[in-house]
């Protein structure tokens, strides 16, 4: 197989493929965390984030070994990966994460967050290349 010869990026290109993906993701991601921060406020005002935390707890506690609340970022984790972080950071009203967790279920919930279902935009992507029924050969 032939190589072709390596060359630089021009720098134009490369800022100006950064600010493609950037944009990309302030359209996409941006309101999600914005509008994630608000339904777990507006559910936390109702009183809904315990019950769903209660029927999430043999799972994020029993099995994982995390805080009961963390089921709850999971959840909007399919949204999309990063909404996980902010959540977390949401309901445990702290972005210091070793005052709330402990660093080895900070490593239980990266891989979980890395390795549970895809977020929405690979579940269509997904789809899109394979589509939904399953082919018999």
């Amino acid at each position: 197989m032939e190589m072709h010869d390596y060359r630089w990026s021009h720098l134009k290109t490369v800022l100006k493929q950064s600010w493609f993906r950037l944009a990309d993701f302030i359209k996409i991601a941006f309101p999600l965390i914005i509008v994630g921060s608000f339904v777990v406020k507006f559910a936390e005002v109702l009183g809904l984030l315990e019950p769903v935390a209660t029927v999430l707890s043999p799972i994020t506690i029993m099995w994982l070994v995390l805080a009961t609340i963390v089921g709850i970022a999971l959840i909007f984790g399919v949204l999309r990966k990063e909404l996980t972080l902010v959540i977390l950071a949401t309901l445990l009203g702290t972005t210091d994460f070793p005052q709330a967790l402990t660093p080895a279920q900070m490593v239980v919930f990266t891989l979980v967050t890395m390795l549970y279902i895809p977020c929405i935009a690979t579940i269509a992507t997904l789809v899109r290349k394979f589509g939904w029924k399953k082919r018999s050969s």
